[in-house]
């Protein structure tokens, strides 16, 4: 199918568009007033070349463009790229906690219904032995999980914030 720029456009395309810039502005890539004008332009665009160019400068999008924290501008790098090594090694923590205690009650459980083995508790401390040992390997202390704790609810308080505002928009263009 041709996509030239003088080709009409649908309904369907026009609320794709409004889609689209709603994650631009989710992800921090628009602010308030340039979310207002684009999704206004893309809901009387009339052409595929009037859609294509609400997008023009903006990056292509990716599926983990909304998985980095909005840290605001950091002059030194240095620290911006701590930053990021204590958040990457929070969130494998996370996900190795998630894994061990899934493991933990998964035996526990079985051993108590299904093999009947006495002191079957003992996973209990077992599984908090391997979250500190991966705490101590991983060198995630304390102050580091509170630090990824206290971004991401920022992050997540902001992101719920442009989401509100792009639905209320779409709203109230009738889409």
């Amino acid at each position: 199918m041709d996509h030239a720029p003088d080709q009409r456009i649908g309904d369907g395309d026009r609320a794709l568009a409004l889609d689209r810039l709603g994650q631009y502005f989710a992800d921090g890539y628009l602010d308030v007033a340039e979310f207002e004008t684009r999704t206004g332009d893309a809901a009387v665009a009339r052409t595929r070349g009037e859609i294509e160019a609400l997008f023009d400068d903006l990056p292509e999008q990716s599926a983990t463009s909304s998985d980095v924290v909005a840290a605001g501008p950091a002059p030194d790098m240095r620290a911006q790229r701590e930053l990021d090594e204590v958040m990457e090694r929070s969130r494998k923590i996370q996900r190795l906690d998630g894994i061990i205690w899934a493991v933990v009650l998964i035996t526990f459980f079985a051993s108590i219904f299904i093999v009947n083995v006495p002191f079957s508790w003992v996973v209990f401390p077992l599984g908090a032995f391997a979250s500190w040992g991966m705490r101590s390997v991983l060198k995630v202390d304390d102050a580091d999980e509170e630090l990824f704790a206290e971004l991401n609810k920022k992050e997540s308080e902001q992101r719920a914030e442009r989401l509100r505002k792009a639905a209320e928009r779409r709203r109230e263009l009738g889409q």
